[in-house]
């Protein structure tokens, strides 16, 4: 198949994982966050950035997600100080990251 040479503007990033809930255990979850897709100069410019912070990528990236509801099973609006309360749980904002750069990628075909 022939590669088509067009410039991809959306990324839906699959994000999934666990975080401990109050009793210990491990409450799975996941969502999608629809993402701006970087180009591999806009990526490798982020991975040069010492000051830059992986919590400051996500929010550069996100544009809103599926999934997301709140406590009564209801569907979160996007808006990015619900973004922020998300990127609050430790290690989510580098998880995000990781499956972003995972799921941009080209991989090889057999």
């Amino acid at each position: 198949m022939a590669f088509i040479l067009k410039k991809l503007n959306k990324l839906p990033v699959l994000v999934k994982g666990a975080l401990p809930g109050e009793d210990g255990k491990s409450v799975n979850f996941e969502f999608t966050l629809n993402c701006k897709r970087l180009t591999q100069g806009d990526i490798d410019a982020v991975m040069k950035d010492k000051k830059g912070e992986v919590k400051g990528f996500v929010q550069k990236v996100a544009e809103g997600w599926d999934g997301m509801l709140d406590a009564d099973g209801n569907a979160v609006p996007f808006a990015s100080e619900k973004l922020d309360e998300l990127l609050d749980n430790p290690g989510l904002p580098l998880l995000i990251m990781h499956t972003y750069l995972e799921q941009v990628s080209a991989t090889a075909k057999n």
